[in-house]
Protein backbone atom coordinates (compact mmCIF):
# COMPACT_ATOMS: atom_id res chain seq x y z
CA UNK A 1 0.00 0.00 0.00
CA UNK A 2 1.14 3.59 -0.75
CA UNK A 3 2.82 5.38 2.16
CA UNK A 4 0.49 8.42 2.59
CA UNK A 5 -2.82 5.82 3.32
CA UNK A 6 -0.90 3.83 5.55
CA UNK A 7 0.92 6.70 7.26
CA UNK A 8 -1.15 7.41 10.41
CA UNK A 9 -3.84 5.34 9.79
CA UNK A 10 -5.93 5.40 13.09
CA UNK A 11 -5.78 9.02 13.08
CA UNK A 12 -7.01 8.81 9.40
CA UNK A 13 -9.92 5.89 10.96
CA UNK A 14 -10.88 8.15 13.64
CA UNK A 15 -11.19 11.01 11.37
CA UNK A 16 -13.29 8.99 9.27
CA UNK A 17 -15.68 7.96 11.96
CA UNK A 18 -16.08 11.15 13.24
CA UNK A 19 -17.03 12.99 9.88
CA UNK A 20 -19.88 10.21 9.00
CA UNK A 21 -21.30 10.96 12.92
CA UNK A 22 -21.41 14.48 12.31
CA UNK A 23 -23.03 14.10 8.81
CA UNK A 24 -25.52 11.77 10.48
CA UNK A 25 -26.13 14.22 13.20
CA UNK A 26 -26.72 16.76 10.71
CA UNK A 27 -28.36 15.28 7.85
CA UNK A 28 -30.97 13.54 10.51
CA UNK A 29 -34.29 15.85 10.60
CA UNK A 30 -35.42 16.80 14.04
CA UNK A 31 -37.92 15.97 15.91
CA UNK A 32 -39.17 19.29 16.65
CA UNK A 33 -39.43 19.81 13.31
CA UNK A 34 -41.56 16.74 12.87
CA UNK A 35 -44.12 17.96 15.75
CA UNK A 36 -43.86 21.53 14.55
CA UNK A 37 -45.82 19.96 11.68
CA UNK A 38 -48.25 17.90 13.50
CA UNK A 39 -49.51 21.42 14.93
CA UNK A 40 -49.61 22.79 11.86
CA UNK A 41 -53.20 24.02 10.13
CA UNK A 42 -54.57 24.69 6.86
CA UNK A 43 -57.18 27.77 6.20
CA UNK A 44 -58.50 28.61 2.60
CA UNK A 45 -59.34 32.14 2.57
CA UNK A 46 -61.59 33.21 -0.28
CA UNK A 47 -62.09 36.36 -2.25
CA UNK A 48 -59.02 37.99 -1.40
CA UNK A 49 -58.83 40.96 -3.49
CA UNK A 50 -56.00 41.76 -6.30
CA UNK A 51 -53.99 44.92 -5.82
CA UNK A 52 -52.28 45.98 -8.91
CA UNK A 53 -48.73 47.54 -7.48
CA UNK A 54 -46.28 49.72 -10.11
CA UNK A 55 -43.71 52.16 -9.96
CA UNK A 56 -44.37 54.28 -13.24
CA UNK A 57 -47.81 53.66 -14.18
CA UNK A 58 -51.60 55.26 -12.64
CA UNK A 59 -53.03 51.49 -11.52
CA UNK A 60 -56.66 53.49 -10.80
CA UNK A 61 -57.61 52.46 -14.41
CA UNK A 62 -55.93 49.10 -14.52
CA UNK A 63 -58.65 46.08 -15.23
CA UNK A 64 -57.97 42.63 -13.39
CA UNK A 65 -59.07 39.22 -14.27
CA UNK A 66 -60.65 37.83 -11.68
CA UNK A 67 -60.24 40.35 -9.42
CA UNK A 68 -60.50 38.32 -6.27
CA UNK A 69 -58.29 34.91 -5.42
CA UNK A 70 -58.30 32.42 -3.03
CA UNK A 71 -55.83 31.80 -0.86
CA UNK A 72 -54.60 28.64 0.96
CA UNK A 73 -52.55 29.46 4.47
CA UNK A 74 -50.79 27.17 6.17
CA UNK A 75 -49.13 27.60 9.80
CA UNK A 76 -49.35 26.82 13.73
CA UNK A 77 -52.72 26.48 14.66
CA UNK A 78 -52.61 29.27 17.46
CA UNK A 79 -51.29 32.09 14.55
CA UNK A 80 -53.74 30.49 12.18
CA UNK A 81 -56.65 31.27 14.55
CA UNK A 82 -55.59 34.90 15.29
CA UNK A 83 -54.88 35.64 11.32
CA UNK A 84 -57.58 38.25 10.02
CA UNK A 85 -58.53 38.16 6.04
CA UNK A 86 -57.23 41.87 5.96
CA UNK A 87 -53.53 40.95 7.07
CA UNK A 88 -53.37 38.38 3.60
CA UNK A 89 -52.71 40.87 0.76
CA UNK A 90 -52.42 39.60 -2.86
CA UNK A 91 -51.00 41.58 -5.78
CA UNK A 92 -49.81 41.77 -8.52
CA UNK A 93 -46.81 43.53 -10.01
CA UNK A 94 -47.53 45.96 -13.09
CA UNK A 95 -43.60 47.94 -13.11
CA UNK A 96 -42.61 48.81 -16.35
CA UNK A 97 -45.73 48.39 -18.55
CA UNK A 98 -47.32 51.86 -19.48
CA UNK A 99 -50.03 50.11 -21.36
CA UNK A 100 -51.03 45.95 -22.24
CA UNK A 101 -54.17 44.02 -22.94
CA UNK A 102 -54.53 40.64 -21.91
CA UNK A 103 -51.06 40.54 -20.61
CA UNK A 104 -50.96 37.62 -17.65
CA UNK A 105 -49.20 37.89 -14.13
CA UNK A 106 -48.15 36.07 -11.23
CA UNK A 107 -50.22 36.39 -7.98
CA UNK A 108 -47.86 37.46 -5.36
CA UNK A 109 -48.93 37.01 -1.66
CA UNK A 110 -47.51 38.66 1.61
CA UNK A 111 -48.20 37.17 4.98
CA UNK A 112 -47.22 37.89 8.42
CA UNK A 113 -44.31 36.02 10.27
CA UNK A 114 -45.08 32.12 10.48
CA UNK A 115 -47.63 31.90 8.04
CA UNK A 116 -47.07 30.53 4.55
CA UNK A 117 -48.91 30.28 1.64
CA UNK A 118 -49.79 26.58 0.26
CA UNK A 119 -51.91 27.76 -2.42
CA UNK A 120 -53.20 30.71 -4.98
CA UNK A 121 -55.99 30.02 -7.15
CA UNK A 122 -55.60 31.51 -9.54
CA UNK A 123 -51.59 31.47 -9.66
CA UNK A 124 -52.43 34.39 -12.51
CA UNK A 125 -54.40 37.00 -13.74
CA UNK A 126 -54.97 38.34 -17.28
CA UNK A 127 -54.68 42.79 -16.77
CA UNK A 128 -55.51 45.67 -18.74
CA UNK A 129 -53.60 48.88 -18.66
CA UNK A 130 -55.56 51.14 -20.61
CA UNK A 131 -53.00 53.39 -22.68
CA UNK A 132 -52.82 57.19 -21.22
Amino acid sequence: MPDWLTKDFHWKAFSLLMAVGIWLTVSRPSGTAAAQGANRVQQPYVNVPVVPLSTDANVHSVQIYPQTVTVTVSGPADSMNHLQRSEIHASINLSGFSSAENLTRDVEVALPPGATVVDVDPPQVTVTIPKP
